[in-house]
């Protein structure tokens, strides 16, 4: 079942504190649990302390009130800031110790030929043992919106929406020029997207002066003054890059560069070719819709066919559960409507 929490304050730093306290023990078990992959994947050579005042300084420098929202976080579940730093760069950490992850995620939106509200559904891939990690957290801002974010305990956002009818969807990308320092954490800059940007055109520019270390594709949506958007902007080391809908009106992201220069320095379909077969399939299946509907893009995304690399996704039998993918979550955004629908599980599960 989703679990579903909302701040009343509207303070960061005391939001921060209310959230900690009421999750202080998910918060210090995702610390945990990241700090043993960190310790696994570098052989214990790496200082996540060291990471982490280096994640909280670059939030200070990019979105002050999410640096003061993760030292309220760290006072609420008894922990230190640099803990909550690292976890929030979670993705730099391990961009920088090298680790060889796996994509996370596939993400579809579409805009309708008359520019009626998008569609706009992902899937969340990630480790098994992180199933229990995540909710829903609804955020009022003192300007009088909100931000909805599906996000794991401690991390400040990721995937979401905002009352201004902004949307965005998160999947990850590797790039050769990935780790060697921590610059702002990839989950930040989207939260700060959500919070801040008026509209999609503020929060591109906004993400694009975001001093990234590590790679992902953050896929804006939105439905403003009775029009529907999109863009993804695919952050990297030395980017970003942009990648509008194609003519058809798809833009399907999945865990490769979809933009010609930074492909170049693509490292995932090496290691990991089931980014391009998954793009291939929602491709191929939602092109036989006119206008596909948030169900008809479910019913795609149902499709086990790769195993441990399919679009909805589960561990292989007998696998070791420290490295088994799974879909985690899945997230339908109704940009229309201003609401946000996380199911628990992948689609074949609902």
């Amino acid at each position: 079942m989703t679990t579903v929490f909302r701040s009343t304050a509207l303070d960061a730093h005391q939001r921060g504190r209310e959230f900690g306290t009421t999750f202080a023990s998910r918060v210090r078990a995702n610390v945990e649990t990241y700090h043993a992959m960190f310790d696994r994947l570098s052989a214990g050579t790496f200082d996540v302390a060291e990471a982490g005042r280096a994640a909280l300084a670059a939030t200070t420098a990019f979105a002050p009130p999410l640096a003061e929202e993760m030292h309220g976080i760290a006072e609420g579940a008894g922990l230190s800031p640099e803990l909550i730093g690292a976890l929030n760069a979670r993705t730099e950490v391990l961009a920088t110790i090298r680790a060889k992850t796996r994509g996370e995620c596939s993400a579809v939106i579409h805009l309708p030929a008359d520019l009626d509200a998008p569609v706009a559904v992902q899937t969340w891939d990630w480790y098994a043992i992180f199933r229990d990690s995540w909710l829903v957290w609804e955020i009022p801002l003192a300007d009088g919106t909100m931000t909805k974010t599906m996000t794991e305990y401690g991390i400040v956002g990721k995937s979401g929406l905002n009352s201004r009818g902004l949307g965005l969807l998160f999947t990850i990308l590797h790039h050769s020029a990935d780790g060697g320092r921590i610059g702002v954490p990839v989950h930040v800059a989207a939260r700060w997207a959500l919070d801040s940007a008026a509209n999609i055109f503020r929060a591109g520019q906004l993400l694009a002066q975001a001093d990234v270390s590590a790679s992902s594709s953050l896929n804006l949506t939105a439905y403003e003054n009775g029009i529907g958007k999109a863009m993804s902007v695919e952050l990297h080391p030395g980017g970003p890059s942009f990648v509008l809908p194609d003519r058809d009106g798809f833009l399907i992201h999945t865990n490769h560069f979809l933009a010609p220069g930074p492909a170049v320095h693509d490292t995932e379909p090496r290691a990991y070719p089931d980014t391009l077969l998954r793009h291939d399939l929602l491709r191929r299946q939602l092109g036989t819709f006119a206008r596909p509907t948030a169900t008809d893009v479910l019913g795609v995304m149902k499709r086990h066919v790769g195993g441990e690399g399919a679009v909805c996704c589960h561990p292989e039998p007998g696998e070791d559960p420290a490295t088994a993918y799974k879909t985690l979550s899945t997230v339908i955004l109704d940009l229309k409507a201003r609401e946000m629908t996380v199911l628990d599980g992948g689609p074949s599960e609902h």
